[in-house]
């Protein structure tokens, strides 16, 4: 009887933290970028202030030409954020996208001439824009990846380079993230 009892608990102590870890979707991300509930974190963002972030991505860690979970992780901030309370207009968010991510950068067209099947990237890079977060690909490693410029994805800009995109907006005061 005892055994029995224990095992209650166990499975019930189980499901209660299975309910705590719950993953959710996003509230600006809908598809992409799944984050967790935090009760009463110790730290939170202010809600009244205005985020200005640039995330440096220069790898892609896929495998099998699936999503680059470093472009995920854009919509993670923004919808971990919105969980909060941030405004999606308080949040201001640039990527540049070089070295080994230029590939995330690639037309549906130019990527399936490649890998033989289309761009993993495609859906979220156009929901990121759609959230108005500006996306950049380094021009430097775009052709020195042998991609050409017509291949590039529409939702996508070009920049001169990295080098100048990162200094370009953190002169303008955007706070730089590297998860690489």
């Amino acid at each position: 009887m005892k055994k029995i009892t224990v095992l209650i608990i166990l499975i019930s102590l189980t499901k209660m933290n299975a309910q705590e870890t719950e993953v959710k979707t996003g509230l600006i991300i809908e598809n992409f970028g799944k984050v967790y509930q935090i009760d009463n974190p110790d730290l939170l963002l202010k809600k009244d202030t205005e985020y200005k972030v640039i995330f440096n991505i220069y790898t892609d860690n896929s495998k099998d030409n699936n999503l680059n979970p470093l472009l995920n992780t854009v919509a993670r901030y923004l919808n971990v954020h919105a969980q909060q309370g941030i405004l999606l207009e308080n949040m201001k968010v640039v990527v540049v996208l070089h070295g080994a991510a230029t590939k995330s950068a690639l037309s549906d067209t130019a990527y399936q001439k490649l890998f033989k099947t289309d761009n993993p990237n495609t859906e979220l890079i156009q929901d990121l824009k759609n959230a108005n977060v500006e996306l950049y690909v380094c021009g430097q490693s775009y052709l020195a990846n042998g991609f050409k410029l017509n291949e590039k994805s529409p939702d996508v800009k070009l920049a001169l380079s990295a080098l100048t995109a990162l200094v370009e907006y953190q002169n303008n005061g955007y706070l730089i993230i590297n998860f690489n």
